[in-house]
């Protein structure tokens, strides 16, 4: 998988069009309606979402390229290898604590993505997190990009395996830009966003 995700796929990220660009300010602006407070921002990719989040919110990324350019942005971003950690963010400074954990478009990268989550909602109980938002492409998305290589979509999520011993359970579901599921079959930049909260 590393070599998936490296200094080429760090441009790849970057060479979006003017468009594209101002496209996906809407979808980073709902993405960020839904956290909370300083939210750790799981596979922050080029930090787009993490610049906008609320003091205190960290970014952690695999790809070193990509964390070199978050750092060189003035965005605090930790390296992180989720296979080496086994997916229990062991590594990430001790004493910070976190409100919200956003996993947006990571899943879909990996071969046990439910797995993967199930240690991820364990490990940011740990960390205080109330609210986890997970965001994965539609069907369509996996044509658009290779490294798609697992299709996560909500039956997947919602899973009892996924959130049980974890301390959170699935709130809500709904599809962006517009909440209808079907759309994600043939519009390549449909996503779904879950949303998990962590039991009082």
């Amino acid at each position: 998988m590393s070599g998936s995700f490296d200094a080429q796929y760090t441009e790849y990220q970057l060479r979006r069009s003017w468009l594209r660009r101002q496209v996906r300010r809407a979808y980073l602006a709902s993405a960020a309606r839904r956290l909370r407070g300083p939210t750790l921002d799981f596979g922050c990719g080029v930090g787009e979402l993490l610049a906008r989040l609320p003091s205190g919110s960290l970014g952690v990324e695999y790809n070193p390229a990509t964390v070199s350019f978050c750092r060189a942005q003035g965005l605090d971003v930790v390296a992180y290898d989720g296979f080496a950690d086994d997916w229990a963010l062991s590594t990430l400074p001790a004493q910070r604590r976190f409100t919200s954990m956003v996993i947006s478009h990571v899943l879909e990268h990996l071969e046990q993505p439910a797995d993967v989550l199930a240690r991820l909602l364990t490990a940011a109980a740990r960390l205080g997190v109330e609210r986890v938002l997970v965001i994965v492409p539609g069907a369509a998305g996996y044509r658009i990009d290779s490294t798609h290589v697992t299709f996560v979509d909500l039956s997947m999520l919602n899973q009892p395996q996924v959130t049980e011993s974890t301390g959170f359970s699935l709130q809500d579901a709904s599809w962006f830009p517009i909440s209808w599921s079907c759309l994600g079959n043939w519009f390549p930049h449909h996503e779904l966003q879950v949303l998990y909260r962590r039991k009082s």
